[in-house]
C-alpha cells in the first residue's frame, strides 16, 4: 500500500469541500436569478387548477429550478396559509419537490463523463437518490388520491402540537446552514437589475466547480489509501443510515450529502446497496430542520406540510428497509442507468433534462 501522505490528502480534500461549496453558491445565484426573471411565477403556478398531477409536477419542476425542496416548501406554507392552496393539493407539491431535488447529484455525476466506467457508477450513485423518490411516489400517490392518507395523518399528527399550552408561537429557531443564501445576498444585492448578467455568472460558476470537483474527487478517492469510509460512516446498513440522516440534519440539505456520496460510488469506496441506504436517512434528515422551523411558526398549516414531508420520507424508509425485494429495485434501477449512460454518454445528458426539467414543462403547460 505504501506510506500515505494524509497531509496532502487533508489539503486536496479541503479544496474539494471548496469545490464544492462554490457549486451550491452558483446554484444559489441562479436561484436568484430566475427569482428576478420570473417575478411572482412560482407563486402564480401553485394557484393553479385543482389538478394532483399539475401540482406533483409543479413541485418537481419548481425543486430542480431551485436546486431545493425547502424553497418550494416556503411558497406552498404561504399559499396554503392564503387559502390559495388546499393541504390535500399541497401534499402533491411536496412529492413532487423531494424528486426534483435530487437534480443536484445528478448534475455532479456528470463532471466524471470523460471516463466511461467511473461515469457509470457515479451515475448510478447519483439515481439512487432519483429512484428512491420516485418509487416511494409511485407507492404513496394513489394512497394520497384515494383515501388522503399523507394529508388526513399529518393533520391528525399536527393538532396534537395545538391541543397543547405549550409556547410554539413565541419559539425561535434558527438554522446552522452553510450560509449560501446570506454570502449570495450580500455579494449581488447591488446586480438586482441584471438578472441575465447573473445566470451568466451561475453558469460560469458552476462549470467551474464541476471540473473542480471532477479533477479533487479522482485525486482524493481514485488513488490507493489506508483511510476507508465504510470503516465508520458505511459500516453497516444501520450505520449508513443514521449517518445520513444525522449528516443531512446538521448541514440542513439532502442535495449536499448526497452529492458527497456521487464521488464514493464513482471511485468505489462503497457500494450502491450501502450508499442506498445512506440516501434514505439523508432524506429523512432533510424534513428534521423544515419542521423545527415550522413548529417555530406557530401556524397549524406550516407543522402539516412540513409532517407530509416527513411522513413521505418515514414511510419510504420503512418500505423499503422491510420488504427485500422493494430494496433492491432502486439499485438494479440505477445500475442500469449507469450502464446504458456509459454506453451512450449522451443518455446521461437526456436522462437530466428529460426527467427535471422537460417533462414537468409541458406536462404543466398541457394541462393547465
Amino acid at each position: 500500500m505504501g506510506n500515505v501522505d494524509y497531509g496532502e490528502i487533508i489539503k486536496k480534500s479541503f479544496f474539494m469541500i471548496c469545490a464544492f461549496y462554490l457549486m451550491f453558491i452558483s446554484f444559489g445565484v441562479m436561484k436568484y436569478s430566475f427569482t428576478l426573471l420570473g417575478g411572482g411565477f412560482a407563486e402564480e403556478l401553485v394557484t393553479a387548477a385543482h389538478n394532483p398531477f399539475i401540482y406533483f409536477f409543479i413541485g418537481l419542476l419548481g425543486a430542480a429550478i431551485f436546486q431545493s425542496s425547502s424553497a418550494v416548501t416556503s411558497i406552498l406554507v404561504g399559499a396554503v396559509g392564503l387559502g390559495q392552496v388546499s393541504l390535500d393539493d399541497a401534499v402533491f407539491v411536496v412529492m413532487g419537490a423531494n424528486i426534483g431535488t435530487t437534480v443536484t447529484s445528478t448534475i455532479v455525476a456528470l463532471s466524471y463523463i470523460d471516463n466511461k466506467s467511473v461515469f457509470m457508477r457515479a451515475l448510478s450513485g447519483a439515481a439512487l437518490h432519483d429512484f428512491f423518490n420516485i418509487f416511494v411516489a409511485i407507492i404513496l400517490m394513489p394512497l394520497e388520491l384515494t383515501t388522503g392518507f399523507l394529508s388526513n395523518l399529518s393533520q391528525i399528527i399536527a393538532s396534537s402540537f395545538f391541543s397543547t399550552d405549550l409556547p410554539i408561537k413565541n419559539a425561535h429557531f434558527r438554522g446552522v446552514g452553510i450560509g449560501v443564501d446570506t454570502m449570495i445576498d450580500h455579494l449581488f444585492s447591488g446586480m438586482t437589475g441584471h438578472p441575465f448578467v447573473l445566470l451568466g455568472i451561475a453558469i460560469l460558476m458552476m462549470i467551474f466547480s464541476l471540473k473542480l470537483i471532477g479533477g479533487m474527487t479522482k485525486e482524493v478517492l481514485m488513488t490507493k489509501s489506508k483511510l476507508k469510509a465504510e470503516d465508520f460512516v458505511f459500516k453497516n446498513d444501520f450505520v449508513s443510515l443514521i449517518s445520513g440522516l444525522s449528516l443531512t440534519a446538521v448541514v440542513q440539505s439532502s442535495s449536499i450529502t448526497s452529492s458527497l456520496i456521487v464521488p464514493l460510488t464513482a471511485s468505489k469506496k462503497i457500494g450502491l446497496p450501502r450508499a442506498f441506504m445512506f440516501i434514505m436517512g439523508a432524506n429523512v434528515g432533510t424534513t428534521i430542520t423544515a419542521l423545527l422551523a415550522a413548529l417555530a411558526t406557530g401556524t397549524e398549516y406550516g407543522v402539516e406540510i412540513a409532517l407530509t414531508h416527513v411522513l413521505f420520507n418515514v414511510i419510504g424508509v420503512i418500505i423499503f428497509t422491510t420488504i427485500p425485494i422493494l430494496k433492491k429495485l432502486p439499485v438494479w434501477y440505477s445500475k442500469k442507468l449507469g450502464y446504458l449512460a456509459a454506453r451512450e454518454r449522451i443518455f446521461g445528458f437526456l436522462y437530466l433534462f428529460t426527467l427535471f426539467f422537460v417533462l414537468p414543462f409541458i406536462l404543466v403547460w398541457v394541462s393547465t
